[in-house]
Parts: structure tokens; sequence; C-alpha cells
């Protein structure tokens, strides 16, 4: 029962509008009206999220007591990705294990602050 009542909330959910576009800058990007600053991220989760339609990955930044989510299919998640891994070098092989993975909630650090 507990399955069932999952999937059809899944199914009944009505869809999100579109996510801001991501818009890198000198210091870092923005989603929205949410700025990061690149000197500010304390971490970097690699994440993934399915759904009954698709599965989505995504990063989700923690800096300054919030968390930011880009998405990979997100309009500027192209000319985002190459910037933040000259900056997080450890973020270079993020989509590999998210992909692969069949967990929904799948979570994996990628960068952390020292």
């Amino acid at each position: 029962m507990g399955t069932i009542s999952s999937l059809m909330g899944r199914l009944n959910r009505t869809p999100t509008p579109d996510c801001p576009a991501i818009v890198v800058t000198s210091f870092g990007f923005t989603v929205g009206p949410a700025f990061v600053a690149w000197q500010a991220v304390a971490e970097i989760w690699g994440c993934k999220a399915v759904h009954p339609s698709d599965d989505a990955t995504f990063l989700e930044f923690s800096c300054n007591g919030q968390n930011v989510r880009v998405g990979a299919e997100q309009a500027g998640f192209e000319q985002f990705e190459p910037v933040m891994i000259a900056v997080f070098p450890t973020t270079a092989s993020w989509r590999q294990p998210a992909v692969r993975s069949v967990f929904e909630g799948y979570r994996t650090l990628l960068f952390r602050r020292a």
C-alpha cells in the first residue's frame, strides 16, 4: 500500500515551472535571485532524483547557510559546468556515479572546504 501511495503521489504532482537560467559571473554564478560566490562555497554535492518520466541529475551548493541547486538540464548549465570544474577540479567526474545510481535521492560529496 505504501509503495502504491508513493507512486500515486509522484504521478499527481503538478509540474514545477521552468527553473531560471544559470548565469556564470567572474566571481561565481546566479540562479534567479540567488548568487553563489566561488570563494563562499562550503560543499558541493552531486545528486540524482528519480521521477516517473525521467531521472534528474543536479548539483547542490552549500554556502552562507543556504543550499542552491542547479540541474544538468537547466538553461546555462553547458556554460556553467566547465567553469565549475576549473574552480573545483574534484567535481570533474560528478556525472558518472549519479547517472549510474539506481537509488532515489542519491547524493555524493564532491567538494568540502577545509
